[in-house]
């Protein structure tokens, strides 16, 4: 594993582990100060072949193949959808981790946006009018500006798959000339200190962490034993893009919604009402019509 600095802050891992462990048992939590990236190390885990010589089908210990929380405090390479980078500031400016561990899903349809509602859920539970909204496919904005993102990837594993979520969140502004999360739709910056603190000591990674690593846990439960359905009420409820002009690649009209598997819905004027897939596709929000 890269990395050998010390971690800066206190992270709380064994009590982390604690409250993970009954949801995904046999996970282990690793904390690193800095890493390229949390995705591709993990991702690397799966597809190594052992060093005895002899390669092992998916991965080089038997242990890669159990969850694993993989946290750094510093990301130099992180990468974020369709092979963007994802900058991720020092001084506990912003939180980057990523979470593997083996699904067997029929249909992989809307896995990004039930952990949007989940993470959403758990920093802003309950909010009647919710300031923390989610942009199809994977991104979580705070007040019309990019906060955090998603980023899953898959790799075979037997008759299952081993999944790779990462999540990028912005947890205090920058300084100094620090440039964190560049928004690939210039909306400017959005960090979790904007809203009103959880607890006494304020928003920071390890306690963000805490509330939404569990969340994450049984939103992926779920997803597993029922797919994205159950959660299509919750994510129209922070649906940006509801009811609003868009353009998904050469697709544009108004955002309809999401449909039962995940799909965004664009009404067209000349189309109608076109289901966009994703995966290539990248969401721009235009200008309302006057």
């Amino acid at each position: 594993m890269p990395g050998t600095e010390k971690a800066h802050q206190d992270w709380r891992a064994e009590a982390l582990w604690e409250s993970l462990t009954p949801l995904l048992p046999g996970i282990s939590v690793e904390i690193l100060a800095r890493c390229e990236s949390t995705n591709s190390a993990l991702l690397e885990r799966v597809r190594s072949e052992a060093t005895s010589g002899h390669p092992l089908p998916y991965g080089r210990r038997s242990h890669d193949m159990l969850p694993c929380l993989l946290v750094a405090e510093h990301q130099t390479h992180g990468r974020g959808r369709m092979g963007r980078a994802w900058l991720s500031g020092t001084s506990g400016r912003s939180l980057t981790f990523s979470l593997a561990l083996p699904m067997a899903v029929a249909d992989w349809s809307g896995l990004s946006l039930v952990l949007g509602c989940a993470i959403a859920e758990a920093l802003e539970p309950e909010a009647t009018a919710p300031r923390l909204m989610l942009k199809w496919p994977n991104d979580i904005w705070l007040d019309e500006r990019k906060l955090g993102g998603i980023l899953i990837e898959t790799v075979p594993a037997g008759n299952t798959r081993m999944v790779i979520i990462g999540v990028g969140l912005n947890i205090s502004e920058p300084s100094g000339g620090e440039e964190l999360s560049p928004s690939q739709y210039n909306t400017g910056f959005a960090a979790l200190s904007e809203l009103p603190p959880l607890g006494a000591g304020g928003w920071t990674g390890p306690d963000v962490l805490a509330l939404i690593a569990p969340a994450m846990a049984r939103a992926l439960l779920d997803f597993q034993a029922r797919g994205f359905a159950p959660w299509r009420a919750d994510y129209a409820r922070r649906d940006l893009t509801l009811g609003r002009h868009v353009s998904a690649g050469a697709l544009s009209g108004v955002s309809r919604g999401i449909s039962a598997s995940g799909e965004l819905m664009i009404e067209t004027p000349d189309q109608g009402l076109q289901a966009v897939n994703g995966g290539e596709v990248s969401l721009r929000l235009t200008h309302d019509p006057a």
